[in-house]
């Protein structure tokens, strides 16, 4: 069942001409969330990023690497946490707006189908709320964008993952502070769906890496064989 505001949102937006979700100027496209000024100002990140942490650092070996010792194969963002997107995101999360969740999985799933190594990845999963956080919310915004691009490109959607301690949230802490907030947060569900595997991990945004870090962890741990982290942006 639906959230209330999400739920609302959506009769809204059966009920009211389509506005841009960023700057509220009228659309012609009911299935658009931006308009064409809103999305002109969107920073997509190209080629040349650090082929394991994604970072936009041109220098090898990587210094965000360097610090962060991942334990994912790779990590790439489409967007840089900046303007539109970031609005976008804060929409998602906050505001009961399932809309920018399919936005922006049509190019993460544009990405995954560019790179043939990708297409043999076993299942897509989410970044997992706490079971408290998440009906406070209503839902996981995670979720819904991997859940979209799990169906846009036919692969497999399974969440081995769960959040078993309801951490504190990541924002406002300094990058030592996320590594140990997130100590011990998630636990395989079962280990035979995990063992052997090659995951797609997706998450809205990459900012120290600390959380998609501490999952591949505990998915290394439960014997998976490739881990790839996908963000919509890069802070």
């Amino acid at each position: 069942m639906l959230p209330l505001k999400m739920l609302w949102n959506k009769i809204l937006e059966l009920l009211i001409p389509p506005a841009c979700l960023v700057c509220g100027n009228r659309i012609d496209d009911r299935y658009q969330v931006i308009c064409p000024d809103c999305e002109a100002k969107l920073y997509l990140i190209g080629e040349g990023t650090c082929p394991v942490c994604g970072s936009e650092n041109k220098e090898l070996p990587c210094e965000v690497c360097a610090e962060g010792n991942f334990a994912f194969d790779s990590a790439i963002s489409v967007f840089r946490y900046s303007g539109p997107v970031r609005d976008l995101i804060h929409i998602l999360k906050y505001n009961g707006y399932s809309s920018p969740a399919g936005y922006f999985a049509l190019p993460i799933a544009e990405l995954i189908e560019s790179k043939p190594v990708l297409k043999n990845y076993d299942y897509i999963c989410a970044v997992p709320l706490h079971r408290v956080r998440k009906r406070e919310r209503g839902y996981n915004q995670s979720d819904l964008i991997a859940y979209s691009v799990a169906k846009l490109i036919d692969m497999p959607y399974f969440n081995p993952v769960k959040r078993r301690i309801n951490t504190l949230s990541q924002t406002l802490l300094s990058r030592d502070h996320r590594i140990k907030n997130l100590a011990g947060a998630f636990q395989v569900k079962n280990k035979n769906l995990v063992a052997g595997k090659k995951i797609i991990l997706i998450d809205d945004v990459f900012t120290t890496g600390s959380t998609l870090n501490e999952i591949a962890k505990t998915l290394r741990s439960a014997g998976a064989d490739k881990i790839c982290a996908i963000t919509v942006a890069r802070a």
